[in-house]
């Protein structure tokens, strides 16, 4: 896939995930500021409750609302029964006359200002807070069956959770704005079942002045610490974004310098192999011993160049290879490595030993030509690091039920507890180590076998000899 392919793919998938994180925080802040509405102040209202209880015992609306009452009504029960019976066209405009004056007088006489302001100083609430009184029903009952009202507000048009039908009822006192069922203190209703009495109905509202304004101060931490935690993730978001965008280039570019420049060293490095065979082959340099010794030098040289350039196309070349693996008989492999590097070797007292290979069932899916390159610098790496005249290496396949595990020793010099730990890493080589080389050889084995799934590791004491322990799962 193309980078600007991967890029659009990224840049997609990054806004999406952004706009869910803000999509969630909105929905997590909305949720708790209705929570923190519902339960604003609620043990500030249970106080003013009880205090206005107390206040309005055996009255009605606020102290002193009960004499107002009964002057306004009492004398007109009789009017209004007669109205009721014979005259009801007048009804109406006595009844318009009664309230008029009855909320001139309620209005006039209120008593609830000096009582929220106790109710204030009691509790010190502060002086944000206010109040708002409301009528809601005055009606007389003439008789069981005959009723009429003085007032009765219009209902609440249903389906809005926010009202109630008590916030629809007439003002008596008090400067709070806006009423809603979650500043509602009380809600009471005084009757009495004679007849020529009459019910009232009204209700209290509490609350601080700009209480969104204070709920919005109670979420803003928690908002704004999710805020902080979406600008991070964005910063974090970039900052890896534009990393990868410059490794992801970095890491093509280097691929196209490999395979650009495959060519360009294979073409020169076969020339010279060539054309050193052709001036081999005269007869000049076969009688002159010196001019042979340098073509010898010239070959082993090219040669050798070939071998570490193979190496490091191999290595880059792994580092998004997607390996193509195939059954393969482990034993076999390891037997054909085994034969092929003692004919390598044959001019050296290099022994290589099998402990007990086991002849079948030794099928694992892998990719050949890694695993073959791999023990071939395992067993490079066991005679170039190996001082002795008589050089042994063994190998063997052993079965642990779930594994087969490939373990490939030396009689070398070991390897020191302190370099255990590098010796896989890219261009690491040994301080004792006396040859010319890159320090790639353990480097691809270690790439070989991540590449695979696989797990290596080492046993080693300086001076008796080296043992790669390489694991391999029955089912990979």
């Amino acid at each position: 896939m193309k980078l600007t392919s991967i890029s659009l793919v990224y840049k997609i998938t990054a806004v999406f995930s952004f706009i869910t994180l803000i999509s969630l925080l909105v929905y997590l802040t909305y949720n708790t500021f209705i929570l923190n509405d519902q339960q604003y102040q609620n043990t500030e209202k249970l106080l003013i409750k009880e205090f206005y209880y107390n206040a309005i015992r055996n009255d009605k609306l606020y102290p002193g609302g009960q004499d107002i009452f009964d002057a306004n009504i009492n004398p007109k029960l009789a009017l209004l029964d007669s109205l009721d019976k014979h005259h009801s066209s007048e009804l109406r405009d006595t009844i318009s006359a009664i309230l008029q004056n009855l909320d001139r007088e309620l209005k006039l006489h209120n008593t609830m200002d000096s009582v929220f302001e106790q109710i204030k100083s009691t509790f010190q609430l502060g002086d944000e807070w206010e109040y708002a009184l409301l009528l809601n029903r005055v009606r007389i009952n003439l008789t069981d069956e005959r009723k009429v009202d003085i007032y009765s507000p219009e209902s609440i048009a249903a389906g809005d959770r926010n009202t109630i039908p008590a916030m629809n009822g007439l003002r008596i006192g008090g400067k709070l704005e806006k009423l809603r069922k979650q500043n509602l203190v009380s809600e009471l209703n005084v009757s009495s079942t004679e007849n020529f009495s009459y019910q009232v109905s009204f209700a209290i509202f509490a609350d601080r002045k700009n209480r969104t304004i204070a709920l919005l101060k109670l979420i803003a931490p928690v908002f704004l610490l999710g805020i902080f935690a979406i600008v991070t993730i964005i910063i974090i978001y970039l900052a890896t974004y534009r990393n990868w965008i410059r490794q992801k280039r970095l890491a093509d570019m280097k691929s196209d310098f490999v395979n650009s420049i495959t060519h360009e060293f294979n073409t020169p490095i076969a020339t010279i192999q060539v054309a050193n065979k052709t001036l081999k082959s005269q007869q000049l340099v076969q009688e002159n011993k010196p001019l042979e010794a340098l073509t010898d030098v010239i070959q082993r040289q090219s040669s050798r160049l070939q071998r570490l350039f193979s190496q490091v196309l191999d290595i880059t070349a792994m580092s998004g290879y997607a390996l193509q693996k195939e059954p393969e008989n482990i034993t076999c492999l390891l037997r054909e490595m085994a034969d092929d590097y003692r004919l390598k070797m044959s001019d050296s007292q290099t022994r290589i030993e099998f402990i007990d290979l086991p002849q079948k069932d030794t099928i694992v899916t892998m990719n050949p030509f890694f695993f073959t390159t791999m023990i071939s610098n395992l067993l490079e790496n066991a005679v170039k690091h190996n001082h002795k005249t008589e050089k042994t290496i063994k190998i063997e396949l052993i079965d642990t039920g779930n594994n087969w595990r490939i373990r490939l020793s030396d009689n070398g010099n070991g390897i020191s507890d302190k370099e255990l730990k590098l010796v896989f890493q890219k261009f690491y080589r040994s301080q004792s180590n006396t040859q010319t080389s890159l320090g790639l050889g353990l480097y691809y084995v270690r790439q070989c076998v991540i590449a695979h799934g696989w797990t290596i590791d080492i046993e080693s004491v300086v001076e008796v000899g080296s043992s790669f322990i390489i694991d391999i799962p029955k089912n990979s």
